[in-house]
């Protein structure tokens, strides 16, 4: 093994959580964007749709609701905050925080539903009061 090698596969271990967290990240921005892009008819024909992204965040904005996706590199331990709300209110509903870490987060809605079905609940929660 090179030199090179074994320090990718230390920096792999010791960026475990923090990898795994700005995959899912992505993942999420990606289901959001396609989300955003099936949306696009009824944009042209009037209704308020607006997608934003940054390298750490992803919001889309629906009228008045919002779905946020927030990668969060605080020193204690990184999380992925999903949060949901009315834009004129001052603080956003927590509807989830996916920890890296399965066992000492079982709460999660992403660890306890598995990644489609969740992502079906944080756009049941931001989105829900349309239906």
């Amino acid at each position: 093994m090179t030199f090179k090698d074994q320090l990718f596969t230390v920096f792999d271990q010791r960026f475990k959580d923090e990898l795994f967290l700005t995959d899912l990240f992505l993942d999420l921005y990606g289901k959001m964007e396609t989300f955003d892009n099936e949306l696009e008819k009824y944009a042209s024909v009037g209704l308020d749709i607006v997608f934003e992204a940054a390298e750490n965040a992803a919001a889309l904005q629906i009228e008045d609701r919002f779905l946020r996706f927030d990668l969060v590199f605080d020193e204690t331990e990184p999380f992925i905050q999903v949060s949901s709300g009315k834009t004129v209110e001052d603080e956003p509903d927590i509807v989830d925080n996916i920890y890296a870490d399965k066992a000492a987060y079982p709460d999660s809605l992403y660890w306890q539903l598995g990644e489609e079905a969740a992502f079906e609940a944080y756009l049941k929660a931001a989105f829900g009061r349309f239906l």
